[in-house]
């Protein structure tokens, strides 16, 4: 098989850049985070930490890619 031709798969987690629903202060957070993500400015709870995909608490602005 030509090396063109081979596909290559695309990863099934992203980075997405997260807005706080207090303070409005943007953070970016890895879609499968391991560990609690807070806000810097006012301390709320931006990110929750689950067995696979992270459950976001803030707004979702964009999908980095």
């Amino acid at each position: 098989m030509k090396k063109n031709m081979i596909l290559i798969p695309k990863p099934h987690t992203t980075f997405i850049l997260a807005q706080c629903s207090q303070c409005d202060e943007k953070k970016v957070v890895f879609s499968r985070t391991t560990a609690d993500v807070y806000c810097k400015k006012c301390g709320a709870m931006l990110v929750k930490k689950t067995g696979s995909k992270a459950e976001i608490l803030g707004k979702v602005i964009n999908n980095l890619d």
